[in-house]
C-alpha cells in the first residue's frame, strides 16, 4: 500500500504539543550546533585579525638579522614576501621623554604590528609616522603635516615630515618612549650599518605546509629565529602536533555531547509516540501492513520533523547570535574586545550543522521504528502488547524504597518490573547532567584562560614622575629620586574626585635574589625546568639555590586588593610591618621546553613564618636581608599576577624600609619613594572630569606626566562582562536542551501508565498514594541519573581538562559548582514533570482509564 505514509502527517497534527515539543528539542540543538561553529569559526577568523593586529602579519621572524639573511629571504622560492626594519639611537625629548626613530622597508609596515590613527605611512625619504602622545612631546608639537628634527638609527640628525599618527601603545606611554618610523628602500636595508640593529620578517606563499618548512628556516640563523606562534597555530601550522589533535578533541566533545543529547530528545519522543501506537500498528499489521511499511511512517514522520525543526534551527542559530551581537554592539560594546567584529558564515558549517542534525534524527527514529515493525498484530489488538512484554527480573532491588512504606515498595517494584523504560528514563536525566557539567566545566576553564583576574582592569589613569627629573632639597648621599612624587594632600585631592575609587602607589623596587635551602624547593619544578635550573651555593653550611626573586611594594591600598587571594598568613599591613612579614606568590607559570607548554605549579614549598634570605648586591659582594614569610597569596592582585621563573616577594613601606637600610644609591635609586599613581575609576564613572582635573595637576609640575587608560579599561571591562554572557547565555540553552528531554521522558513515561494507575486506583490505592509513588520512582530516577550523571560529567570534564592542559599547563578542579547546579536542577525539573500528568490522572474517570482505548 503506498497511502501508509500519510498516517504519519496525521498523527503528527494530532499530536500537535508533542510535535511542538519535538520540533523545539530539534531546533535547539541544530541552533546550538550551527552556533557553536558559526561562534568558533568567527572568534578564529577575528583571532587572526587580532593577531596580526597586535603581532603582525609575518609568519617567521629574525630578531637580528644580516644583508645576507634578508638576501637569501627575499628571493627564497617558498617566500612570498620579506621586510625589515632598523632600529638604533634615541632621540631624548623634553621632561624625560625619548623617541626611538626606526626605519622599515614597505614590505616591513606591512608585516610589523604597525597601526595608522591618522595620514598614511612613509613612501619616500624625509617622510616619517610618530605616535600620537610622543607627537606632542617634540618641539614646536608639530601636527600631521608638520616638520621636526628626529635622531637616525645610525646617530645622525635628518629633518623629516610628519605625514601619519600612530595609536598609541601603552608600555610606550608608561616607560615614556614613543615609536616612530621612516622609510628605507630595499638597498638601504642591504647596507651594513654600524651601531644599529636589523631586523627582518617573512611570509610564505598560500598552500606551503609551514610547519614543515620552520626547521629549514630555523638553521638560517638559530639564535635570532622566532615565529610568529599564535598566528600559525590559528592556521593550524603549528609543529606542534598536540596543540592540533587537543582542539580537534575538545570540539569534538563537546559537538558529539550535543549531538548525543539530541538523540535522546528525539529517540525519547520517538519512542513514547510508538508505545501509545502499538495497538494502531497491531491494526494496521492484520490489515497487511508490512513491517517495513510500518517502519517507513516512523521514518516519514522523522523526516517531517526534521524539514522543520533542522531549517529553524540553523536560522534561530546564527539569526540568535546575529541578533545578540548586533545589540551588544549597538550598547557600544566591543565584541571580545575585537574593533569590528565579523559574524563570519561558512557554508560547511550550515550544510555540516544540517547533516549532523539530520543524522541525529534518523538515528533517534530507528530503534523505535524498529520496535513498530516487530509489533505482534494479536498483542496489539488485544491492547495487552505493552504489559505482556515487560519482563519480571529477580534482582537486588534498592532498600532504601522499600524503607518508605507501600508507595516505596510498588515504586521499586515498577523499576524492576520494566527494565527497558527505568534505562530510557534514567538515561535521559544521566545525559542531561552530564551535558551541563562538561559545558559548564569547559566554560568557566576557558573564561580563566581568557580573562586575566587582574585589579588593573580598574586603572583608568597613571601619574608618573620622570625618571631623570632631579628634585631639589636632598640630603648628602640621598638618590635625588629618593624623594616622594606626591604628597598626602595630592594623594587626598584625586581620592575625592567625583568617581575615583582607588589611588594606588607605584614604587620602583631593586633586583634582588633569594638564597632558599633546596628543601624547600618544589620538586616537581626542579623535574621540570631541570635540576641545574637555579645555581647552587652553600650558606651556614647549608645547601641553597639562588632563585631570583621579584620584588614590589604595596601601600595599604594595594594590601586590600590582596586579601581575596589571600590562601595561609595575613595580609595586614600593620601585623606584616611589625613582624618583618611579606607576601609571596609561589605559583609560577613557566614555559616546559620538554612539554612545550606553559605549566602553572609551585615553585617553592614555604610556608608562613619561614624565612627568606634576599641578596640585594651581587655573589661577589651580597647585602643580605632577612625577611619572614607573613601570608601566601594565590595569584598577585594586580599584573603581573603570576612570573614565570621568579619567586613574588610583596612587602610594606616599613618592611623595605628596613631591607634598603644602608644598601647603596646605585642597587636602590629611588629606595622606597612613592614615584607614581595608579587611580582606578568606579563602574561606570565618567572619566573625562576626572581626566581634566588631572591634566590641571600634571600641567602645575613639569616632572609629572599622565597617562590615559580609559579606553584600554572600558574594553578589558567589557570583555569580561561579555565573556560572562556567552557563558551563562550559552549554559542557559544546554540547560533548556536538558529540561526539555527530563520533562518529556518523564511526563510521557507517566501517561503511557494510564491504564495501570486506573487498576491500582480500582484495587484501593488512593490518589495521594498514587503521587507519592509516582513521585518515589521520579526521585529514584533523578538519583540514579545523577550518580550515573556525574560520574560522566566528572570523567569527559577530565578528559577536556587533559586535551586543555596540553594547551596550556591549567590544574584540574573539580566540577563542584555544575555537579551541585546540575543535579538540583534535575531533580527539581524531574518532581515538577511529574506534576501535570498526575493531575490529569486525578481529573480522569477510573472507568475511562480502564478501558481498552486508555
Amino acid at each position: 500500500m503506498n497511502g501508509y505514509g500519510a498516517l504519519a502527517g496525521k498523527y503528527l497534527k494530532q499530536q500537535k504539543r508533542r510535535t511542538l515539543l519535538t520540533v523545539v528539542g530539534i531546533l535547539l540543538s541544530v541552533a546550538l550546533i550551527s552556533a557553536l561553529g558559526t561562534m568558533g569559526q568567527s572568534m578564529k577568523d577575528n583571532m587572526v585579525d587580532q593577531t596580526i593586529y597586535d603581532y603582525g602579519a609575518y609568519h617567521i621572524g629574525y630578531g637580528e638579522a644580516t644583508p645576507e639573511l634578508l638576501e637569501t629571504l627575499r628571493h627564497h622560492a617558498l617566500i612570498k614576501e620579506a621586510g625589515a626594519i632598523r632600529k638604533g639611537a634615541l632621540t631624548e625629548l623634553a621632561k624625560g621623554y625619548k623617541l626611538e626613530l626606526a626605519e622599515a622597508t614597505t614590505a616591513g609596515f606591512e608585516l610589523a604590528p604597525i597601526h595608522l590613527l591618522k595620514g598614511r605611512f612613509p613612501s619616500a625619504a624625509g617622510e616619517a609616522v610618530v605616535e600620537e602622545w610622543a607627537l606632542a612631546q617634540l618641539p614646536g608639537a608639530p601636527g600631521l603635516g608638520g616638520k621636526t628634527e628626529l635622531v637616525k638609527p645610525d646617530g645622525t640628525k635628518q629633518a623629516y615630515t610628519i605625514v601619519g599618527i600612530l595609536n598609541n601603545q601603552r608600555l610606550n606611554m608608561t616607560y615614556g618612549t614613543g615609536a616612530a618610523y621612516a622609510w628605507m628602500d630595499d638597498a638601504a636595508a642591504m647596507a651594513d650599518v654600524p651601531g644599529t640593529r636589523l631586523s627582518a620578517a617573512a611570509i610564505f606563499k598560500r598552500g606551503v605546509d609551514i610547519s614543515a618548512h620552520l626547521a629549514e628556516f630555523e638553521k638560517l640563523s638559530p639564535k635570532s629565529f622566532g615565529t610568529n606562534t599564535q598566528l600559525l597555530a590559528l592556521k593550524g601550522e603549528t609543529a606542534d602536533s598536540r596543540l592540533n589533535l587537543s582542539l580537534i578533541v575538545i570540539f569534538s566533545v563537546l559537538i558529539g555531547l550535543v549531538v548525543l543529547s539530541t538523540i535522546a530528545v528525539i529517540y525519547n519522543a520517538f519512542n513514547i509516540a510508538v508505545l501509545e501506537r502499538m495497538r494502531h500498528f497491531g491494526l494496521l499489521r492484520t490489515i497487511g501492513a508490512t513491517p517495513s511499511q510500518l517502519r517507513g511512517i516512523v521514518f516519514r514522520e522523522a523526516g517531517l520533523l526534521a524539514l522543520y525543526g533542522i531549517p529553524a534551527g540553523l536560522l534561530v542559530g546564527y539569526g540568535g547570535l546575529w541578533l545578540v551581537l548586533k545589540a551588544m554592539s549597538a550598547a557600544g560594546f566591543s565584541i571580545l574586545t575585537f574593533d569590528g567584529f565579523r559574524l563570519t558564515l561558512h557554508a560547511w558549517i550550515i550544510v555540516g550543522s544540517a547533516i549532523v542534525g539530520l543524522l541525529a534524527v534518523l538515528l533517534a527514529a530507528w530503534l523505535p521504528a524498529r520496535k513498530a515493525s516487530r509489533v505482534s498484530p494479536v498483542d496489539a489488538v488485544r491492547g495487552t502488547g505493552n504489559i505482556v512484554r515487560e519482563s519480571y527480573r529477580r534482582v537486588r532491588l534498592p532498600s532504601v524504597l522499600r524503607l518508605l512504606g507501600i508507595e516505596g515498595d510498588m515504586a521499586s517494584k515498577n523499576i524492576r518490573r520494566n527494565r527497558s523504560k527505568f534505562r530510557i528514563t534514567a538515561f535521559s536525566i544521566v545525559v542531561s547532567i552530564t551535558l551541563f557539567i562538561v559545558f559548564h566545566y569547559f566554560a568557566q576553564e576557558a573564561f580563566k584562560v581568557a580573562v586575566n583576574d587582574s585589579r588593573d582592569d580598574q586603572v583608568a589613569f597613571q601619574m608618573l614622575s620622570s625618571f631623570t627629573q632631579t628634585a631639589n632639597g636632598n640630603q648628602a648621599g640621598t638618590s635625588p629620586a629618593a624623594v616622594d612624587a606626591f604628597d598626602a594632600q595630592t594623594i587626598a585631592d584625586i581620592k575625592a574626585l567625583p568617581g575615583v575609587e582607588h589611588v594606588y602607589g607605584r614604587y620602583n623596587m631593586p633586583d634582588a635574589q633569594i638564597y632558599l635551602p633546596s628543601a624547600k624547593l618544589n620538586g616537581e619544578y626542579l623535574s621540570k625546568m631541570g635540576d641545574d635550573v637555579f645555581a647552587k651555593s652553600t650558606l651556614d653550611g647549608k645547601e641553597i639555590r639562588i632563585v631570583p626573586a621579584y620584588t614590589t611594594l604595596y601601600d595599604d591600598e594595594r594590601m586590600k586588593q590582596a586579601e581575596p587571594y589571600l590562601i595561609a598568613g595575613t595580609a595586614d599591613p600593620a601585623k606584616l610591618s611589625a613582624t618583618n612579614g611579606v607576601l609571596i606568590v609561589q605559583q609560577v607559570k613557566p614555559l616546559v621546553i620538554a612539554e612545550n607548554k606553559k605549566i602553572n605549579l609551585d615553585l617553592s614549598d614555604l610556608k608562613v613564618g619561614d624565612a627568606l634570605t634576599l641578596n640585594f648586591g651581587t655573589q661577589e659582594k651580597p647585602l643580605m636581608r632577612e625577611v619572614r614569610v607573613g601570608g601566601i597569596l594565590s595569584q598577585a592582585p594586580f599584573n603581573p599576577t603570576v612570573l614565570d621563573t621568579q619567586l613574588y616577594v610583596i612587602g610594606t613601606k616599613a618592611t623595605y624600609a628596613a631591607l634598603l637600610k644602608d644598601v647603596p644609591i646605585e642597587t636602590a635609586p629611588n629606595d622606597t619613594a612613592l614615584r607614581g599613581l595608579d587611580i582606578a575609576l568606579a563602574d561606570g564613572a565618567d572619566g573625562a572630569p576626572v581626566k581634566q582635573a588631572l591634566q590641571r595637576m600634571a600641567d602645575q609640575d613639569p616632572s609629572i606626566r599622565l597617562v590615559d587608560f580609559v579606553e584600554e579599561q572600558r574594553q578589558t571591562r567589557q570583555f569580561n562582562l561579555q565573556m560572562k554572557i556567552f557563558i551563562y547565555g550559552f549554559l542557559g540553552v544546554i540547560g533548556l536542551i536538558g529540561s526539555l528531554n527530563i520533562v518529556n521522558t518523564v511526563q510521557t513515561n507517566l501517561m503511557l501508565r494510564r491504564r495501570e494507575f486506573g487498576l491500582l486506583q480500582a484495587v484501593g490505592m488512593t490518589l495521594s498514594q498514587l503521587r507519592r509513588m509516582a513521585t518515589l520512582e521520579g526521585v529514584w530516577f533523578g538519583v540514579i541519573g545523577a550518580f550515573w550523571g556525574l560520574l560522566l560529567g566528572v570523567g569527559i570534564s577530565f578528559l577536556l581538562y587533559r586535551q586543555m592542559n596540553n594547551v596550556e599547563g591549567i590544574p584540574f578542579t573539580f566540577p563542584v559548582t555544575g555537579a551541585v547546579i546540575s543535579c538540583v536542577f534535575a531533580l527539581g525539573v524531574g518532581l515538577l514533570s511529574v506534576q501535570g500528568p498526575l493531575r490529569k490522572i486525578a481529573k480522569a474517570s477510573v472507568v475511562e482509564e480502564l478501558r481498552e482505548e486508555a
